[in-house]
């Protein structure tokens, strides 16, 4: 990430703008602001210099304290952040929460346990548990999908994708996750090829319209994709690509014309997936990472392994950023894409 630069005839103002900006990642290096702003007056140049180490050569992020158990980040109405919450165990207890720069208000409330979501068709759409909600703009909540309206028993829809034509989703249902993991470890996946790790083979992905139609999108049954959590849409409107981030394989999966493929391996944990240009971008929620999978050298690195729970991020294009909820810790991460 290249920072531009400053035109010489930047004033007073723009140069302590800057500094009150550069005064959010850096709070520990003064008492406070008006000593900060103080200190800090001299030329633009020698502000650069000074603002240009801490934040790109140390890759300072900004960081939201939102709540406990941040699980998905979309962007919705007006523009506006908005997170799915956890919260507790209790039913009723889970909420959506608005992020309006750095105000955070509750949204919507009533929800069980709300993991993915998208915005699509003018509203806010949800998986919880064992069912699909709708959010219109004024934080009403529905049910678009009950358990009974999917052609096979769910057990864990977790991911919730646009697709193209801007009139359903895409939701996977990556089966109850408790076969991956090792009950002595923490957040610790069994070794692949365990006899331990036995798998449903539940897991598929589903199309929802905004009617509540369902029908299913990519099926249940391969052993290259047992536990899909994270889905994501690439291709074009006619002819959609579906992403699929496999939780306990570590694949990433690319579906359409009826025919499943690896696009990648080793992403373990696998929870968001999403396509920009010739990357894919990965989050593992038991491993705290993110990965960055280019398509034409066909290698992965690692961008960023500080997350404690790297959850089901927000590809903001615009922005050039990945907006990742760090679920366990409570907060959303802030990660420039390079």
């Amino acid at each position: 990430m290249r920072p531009k630069v400053l035109a010489r005839a930047s004033m007073k103002g723009e140069t302590e703008s800057r500094i009150r900006d550069c005064l959010h990642f850096l709070p520990c290096l003064y008492r406070d602001r008006a000593e900060a702003i103080q200190t800090m007056k001299f030329t633009t140049s020698r502000f650069l210099c000074f603002l240009l180490i801490p934040i790109f050569s140390f890759g300072a992020k900004k960081v939201l304290d939102v709540g406990t158990k941040p699980e998905s980040v979309c962007r919705g109405f007006g523009g506006k952040l908005y997170v799915t919450m956890i919260n507790g165990d209790e039913p009723g207890d889970g909420e959506i929460k608005m992020i309006d720069g750095d105000k955070i208000t509750v949204f919507a409330k009533s929800l069980n346990n709300p993991k993915g979501m998208a915005f699509v068709g003018g509203f806010l759409v949800a998986s919880d548990e064992t069912m699909v909600r709708k959010i219109d703009k004024k934080g009403k909540v529905t049910v678009l999908a009950k358990a009974e309206d999917f052609p096979k028993e769910v057990t864990f829809l977790n991911d919730v994708a646009r697709s193209r034509d801007g009139k359903s989703v895409y939701v996977t249902d990556m089966s109850n996750p408790k076969w991956m993991f090792d009950p002595d470890g923490e957040r610790k996946l069994w070794p692949l090829g365990s006899d331990k790790a036995v798998p449903p083979m539940t897991g598929c992905v589903y199309k929802v319209t905004l009617d509540g139609k369902v029908s299913v999108a990519v099926p249940h049954g391969d052993k290259r994709m047992p536990g899909p959590n994270g889905v994501g849409v690439t291709g074009s409107k006619d002819k959609e690509i579906l992403l699929m981030g496999d939780f306990f394989t570590g694949n990433v999966l690319a579906y359409s014309d009826d025919k499943l493929r690896i696009v990648a391996k080793g992403m373990r944990g696998a929870d968001a997936v999403e396509a920009f240009g010739d990357k894919i971008y990965v989050s593992s929620w038991p491993l705290g990472k993110v990965w960055s999978y280019d398509r034409k050298t066909k290698k992965s690195k690692v961008l960023s392994d500080e997350f404690t729970t790297a959850a089901d991020f927000y590809l903001d294009r615009k922005g050039k950023q990945l907006i990742v909820p760090d679920m366990l810790a409570g907060k959303l991460v802030f990660l420039p894409l390079e």
